[in-house]
């Protein structure tokens, strides 16, 4: 069960998803896709980039089902679940605690026509609804994890969804250290990450290991993604210019908010002191 501060966490991450999904998707280069692009081998157009995350969950499902049920724990807008639907036979679940996310995505599925094979609900993936125990053969977050007010509770219902021999997969930022610089910069910078970005768990591979064996969820794949992420595009610049102008005025905002986080996301992962990964771990019990 979720503490109160874990539940006031959760809250927060709820409005700010809120507040923002209409502008994530008006203003993102990727529409419906709200997470990163990522310019990995083979990615020639910004589509490939925005869905070169979903290509690698799509290479992951396990061949010898015809048919796999995958689970999207903080699904956004739903627009993995339809890219892999669009591509495969699966059924698709997806859980978003934002209720304006929910809806969106729901005109969205039926916009493609797939309401048959996937839908998405709102909900919190800390404390999943019993239907979805035990269902899926591949659960997935993309850039959802780090928002986790509890890392344990999100392991064990991950595996709580999963079949035996399951897979697990979570693409977001990790620390590469668990002891960062300690400078006024470096504390200041990512201050300005956790709270612009809403962060609850911030954590190390090592430490995700250790944080995922007690619920039976075993790594066993690790990929460093963060070469091929778009840094101190233009666009970036041009935003880093208007928040150092910002810290003058000092306006407010979620979505001025999102941009301070941003960018300070961009300052740790330039610096090397975040990693963006895609981990895959297995449910061995």
């Amino acid at each position: 069960m979720a503490t109160v501060d874990a539940a006031v966490d959760a809250e927060r991450v709820r409005r700010y998803y809120d507040s923002n999904a209409a502008a994530f998707e008006r203003l993102g280069q990727g529409g419906a896709s709200i997470h990163r692009a990522v310019w990995g081998p083979g990615a020639t157009t910004r589509a490939d980039a925005f869905h070169y995350v979903d290509e690698l969950i799509l290479a992951a499902l396990p061949p010898d089902v015809a048919v796999p049920s995958v689970v999207d724990l903080g699904c956004g807008l739903g627009a993995s679940l339809l890219h892999l639907a669009a591509r495969t036979e699966l059924t698709g679940e997806g859980v978003t605690i934002s209720a304006a996310q929910a809806r969106r995505a729901a005109e969205l599925i039926e916009q493609a026509g797939a309401g048959a094979r996937v839908r998405c609900r709102q909900g919190d993936y800390l404390a999943l609804p019993d239907d979805l125990a035990g269902s899926a053969d591949l659960a997935f977050s993309i850039e959802a994890f780090i928002h986790s007010p509890d890392a344990d509770g999100y392991f064990r219902e991950a595996a709580r969804c999963l079949r035996p021999g399951g897979r697990l997969i979570v693409c977001d930022d990790f620390l590469t250290s668990a002891a960062p610089p300690d400078s006024p910069r470096t504390a200041r910078r990512m201050a300005e990450f956790r709270t612009g970005w809403h962060v609850g768990s911030l954590l190390t591979v090592d430490e995700v290991r250790a944080a995922a064996a007690p619920h039976g969820l075993s790594l066993v794949r690790d990929v460093d993604l963060t070469a091929y992420l778009e840094l101190r595009r233009p666009r970036d610049r041009f935003i880093s210019t208007l928040l150092a102008a910002g810290r003058v005025f000092r306006p407010s905002g979620p979505y001025w908010q999102s941009l301070v986080g941003g960018d300070a996301l961009q300052w740790a992962l330039l610096r090397g002191l975040l990693g963006y990964r895609f981990l895959e771990l297995r449910r061995t019990a």
